[in-house]
């Protein structure tokens, strides 16, 4: 008798276990974050999945230029392209990672900066980029890179 009473408590129990997680995931998954939330949310995405395509683009690019490098069928001339432009590619890279430093340091949730031969393009994301902030990032930019203010490009991402 005794075990079978342990048996009634343990199925019990197991039971209002059961419900009880039910109704917690119920209310969990009703429950809508707020507006703000959501946008700050596709927000961060958007600029993390821009970086890290960013990042696999310039690592690829890397491999490749080091791969001409190692090569041991690369002329000289090849060779010394390679180099060129992967310390190009490395001076670009550093580049974006300044700025983005300095505009997170400014108070910009978010930022991506993208250099190439022709110049820079930054995008912000801010609602409200007045000439004054605009003006502030390009004097960065010409201090710290070697761009110059008519290879500048600022964008606002709105939040």
């Amino acid at each position: 008798m005794a075990t079978n009473k342990k048996k009634i408590i343990i199925l019990c129990a197991m039971v209002v276990l059961l419900v009880a997680s039910g109704y917690l995931n119920y209310y969990l998954t009703q429950k809508q974050p707020p507006d703000d939330a959501v946008s700050d949310n596709a927000v961060a995405t958007f600029f993390a999945a821009a970086k890290a395509e960013r990042t696999t683009n310039r690592n690829g690019a890397i491999d490749y230029y080091n791969a001409v490098i190692n090569s041991a069928s690369s002329k000289p001339e090849e060779i010394e392209t390679a180099k060129a432009a992967r310390d190009k590619l490395a001076a670009y890279m550093e580049y974006e990672s300044n700025v983005e430093t300095f505009l997170f340091g400014k108070g910009y949730a978010a930022s991506l900066a993208a250099c190439a031969e022709g110049g820079i393009s930054v995008t912000v994301a801010d609602n409200d980029l007045t000439a004054v902030k605009v003006a502030e990032i390009k004097n960065f930019i010409i201090e710290n890179t070697e761009f110059t203010l008519g290879q500048i490009s600022i964008r606002s991402y709105p939040v």
